[in-house]
């Protein structure tokens, strides 16, 4: 399972979907901050969640 999330989480951060926040800011370790795909993402799952759970 290790290996699989080390895996998730290098892919991830090579499309731009994550960054560690460190690597941007110099800020503190093991904080990640959103790209511009992750932004995208965490919007239209945040999205599908209203829908599903609020609206319905």
């Amino acid at each position: 399972m290790e290996k699989t999330m080390e895996k998730i989480v290098a892919l991830a951060k090579a499309r731009g979907f994550v960054y560690p926040g460190s690597e941007i800011y110099g800020g503190l370790a093991n904080t990640w901050d959103y790209g511009n795909l992750g932004v995208e993402l965490k919007n239209n799952v945040k999205k599908a969640w209203w829908q599903k759970f609020v609206q319905e």
